[in-house]
């Protein structure tokens, strides 16, 4: 037999061109006459890349997508498009065999929030997503749940949707409730409660006296004239106006026996903003934007000694300012300055010796010592005579805030017996929002107990939709769940 010589070329665009040799068969009864080289170890028959080209497009694909691969990859050598790298994502590698799971985390993403969700499956012992896909319905999860029958522990939230999909599937399984949503749902009932109590709370702040003075439009000097009011202070005043109608109107249909649905109607707004109005009892004032800390600060006492003292401009405090180590501009000293003075001289200066109305969110942690990362506010002597204020107008207030408390040390040492202690005092509560919450724990007991009783918890699984949704927007949220689902997965 003869054979011809294998020749390796280079291309101009960068590639190898590799011609094979291919041979011919002397045996006369030989059903093949010519048969070529095997190169299978380089590449697959009827392909136009390395098997090594191939992976390499294949993980920029997963890392990157399709454009952002197909630069990189250029600038590599690999010269490509980026459908041909999304075409090698596409193509399902040889499966290895996986464990099967054990324990697993199960979560909600959007895919178009209000609109259309996904469920996201994670291992919890191997810390890798297992699956992603469409729909959060319990006949979906249910289904996946059985084609996995060696799941024994499942980690969620409080969604009765996969509960119930767990309960159709592997009824055996064990549900654990996630402890940080147990602690965002005594939250958010407490502060139902506190939003209801609009009025105590104006009642409570009028009781305290700051220690400091504090500047602004609800600190302890304010203009009595309208024309001395900043452009800001207009539009929010006309704004609190607005709602203020708003919520008189809503009122008057409320109080003519009108629903909830029929007032949403008629005055074009949201069910959720209707019955907040309605609950609330009183018009809830909005609280004041937390101020964070400025350059300014050390140097506020002074400023206000000096207008004290009867100085009236703003470029000598500047000045004396400077050489008292302020290393910042005159406008801002300027602006301090005139939330003090006013440019009409007959206007005279009102003492409000009293605190700022506090928003419900910021009661709240005040009251548990549980502090919101995005309110950075210290507790202060002021917060806690507010808290002492409002739980002697309220006494439901301080025994709210015991029971709260107490829940929050009872998740840190996870005791379940003190747990059912616990919650049998919750049920006896005079505040309904908390009762209400006994039930949603007694509905899910189980699910509950095992929170204090096992280790696992959905915090992985909340950190992967966090994954998933920058690849999502990476994508700017045009693929399809097919493809996202190829980027979240880890590659065999």
């Amino acid at each position: 037999m003869c054979a011809s010589w294998k020749n390796v070329q280079c291309s101009s665009n960068g590639s190898f061109a590799i011609e094979v040799r291919r041979f011919k068969c002397m045996n006369a009864n030989c059903p093949r006459r010519t048969f070529a080289e095997n190169i299978h170890a380089l590449a697959g028959r009827y392909q136009r890349r390395t098997r090594s080209q191939a992976r390499a497009l294949h993980a920029l694909g997963h890392a990157l997508g399709g454009e952002a691969a197909a630069r990189l990859a250029d600038a590599f050598g690999l010269r490509t498009s980026a459908d041909t790298v999304l075409r090698e994502l596409r193509r399902v590698p040889e499966r290895k065999r996986k464990p099967q799971p054990r324990v697993v985390g199960i979560d909600d993403w959007a895919i178009a929030r209000g609109h259309q969700y996904g469920t996201i499956i994670v291992d919890l012992e191997r810390r890798e997503p297992i699956e992603v896909f469409a729909g959060r319905d319990a006949i979906a999860v249910a289904a996946w749940m059985r084609a996995h029958p060696s799941i024994e522990i499942v980690a969620r939230d409080r969604a009765g949707a996969y509960s119930e999909a767990v309960d159709l599937a592997l009824p055996a399984a064990k549900q654990v409730s996630d402890r940080w949503h147990l602690l965002s749902n005594l939250r958010d009932n407490v502060e139902r409660l506190l939003y209801r109590l609009g009025p105590q709370l104006r009642q409570a702040a009028q009781q305290v006296n700051v220690s400091k003075v504090t500047l602004g439009r609800q600190g302890i000097l304010r203009r009595n004239s309208q024309h001395s009011q900043r452009s800001w202070e207009r539009l929010s005043d006309q704004r609190r106006a607005t709602r203020l109608a708003l919520y008189k109107q809503l009122m008057a249909l409320r109080a003519q026996g009108g629903t909830i649905r029929g007032i949403a109607r008629e005055l074009s707004i949201s069910k959720a903003t209707v019955q907040k109005y309605v609950k609330a009892g009183a018009f809830p004032e909005r609280a004041p934007k937390a101020r964070g800390p400025t350059p300014l600060d050390p140097y506020r006492d002074y400023i206000e000694e000096r207008i004290i003292q009867g100085c009236r401009f703003p470029e000598l405090i500047w000045q004396e300012l400077k050489q008292r180590g302020y290393k910042g501009s005159p406008a801002c000293v300027q602006s301090c300055v005139t939330r003090l003075l006013f440019p009409l001289g007959k206007t005279s200066l009102v003492l409000e010796p009293t605190m700022p109305i506090p928003s419900a969110r910021r009661v709240f942690g005040w009251l548990v010592g549980w502090r919101n990362l995005a309110i950075e506010e210290p507790k202060s002597a002021d917060h806690e005579r507010f808290v002492k204020a409002l739980c002697k107008i309220e006494p439901v207030v301080g025994e709210v805030r015991s029971l709260a408390r107490e829940f929050l040390g009872l998740t840190h040492r996870r005791s379940v017996r003190h747990f059912d202690r616990w919650l049998k005092r919750l049920s006896c509560c005079d505040a309904e929002e908390m009762r209400r919450f006994a039930q949603s724990l007694s509905s899910d007991l189980p699910a509950v107990r095992a929170a204090f009783r096992l280790q696992w918890s959905n915090g992985q699984t909340e950190g992967h939709v966090n994954r998933l949704k920058l690849l999502k927007r990476q994508m700017y949220g045009r693929a399809n769940i097919e493809l996202l689902r190829l980027r979240v997965l880890k590659p065999n």
